[in-house]
């Protein structure tokens, strides 16, 4: 008797839609997972603006007139994951790219003279709506008051 070596053609076509369907269950989990680290990414980007303008503004007693490369606060620069990071007076603009693209990040300084008391607030912009709920979750400060 002659033995038959190797693999059906049903066999293969089993296992080819057994990856397909897993493949399509863990590229979302796997997109959301990039998504979330490249906004950790612009998130560490932002941290030495934000603590240069919070000594500009207590230095000062005012946001007003703390831009890039005044005070202490650094260079307009970028990231893999951020175009640039603009300042105007104490606010943060970062815009994303590759894995961020159409994210647009602002933090708001609000200065209370009266405490002393520096609040920030963020406002995420995105088409995409798991970008930008990715966005509200890393970015953990106040949503932008309408005042301000």
């Amino acid at each position: 008797m002659h033995n038959q070596q190797g693999f059906t053609l049903t066999e293969l076509m089993i296992v080819i839609a057994i990856i397909a369907i897993l493949s399509a269950i863990g590229l979302p989990a796997y997109q959301n997972y990039l998504q979330k680290a490249a906004i950790t990414d612009m998130l560490q980007l932002m941290m030495p603006y934000k603590t240069a303008i919070e000594l500009c503004a207590m230095e000062r007693g005012s946001v007003q007139n703390c831009n890039a490369e005044t005070y202490g606060i650094p260079a307009e620069k970028g990231s893999r994951y951020s175009e640039k990071v603009t300042i105007s007076n104490g606010q943060i603009t970062l815009t994303g790219l590759e894995t961020l693209k159409g994210l647009s990040v602002q933090l708001f300084p609000h200065w209370d003279a009266k405490k002393g008391d520096l609040q920030w607030y963020k406002k995420c912009q995105s088409e995409n709506r798991l970008l930008l709920n990715n966005c509200q979750n890393q970015f953990r400060f106040s949503d932008q008051q309408e005042q301000l």
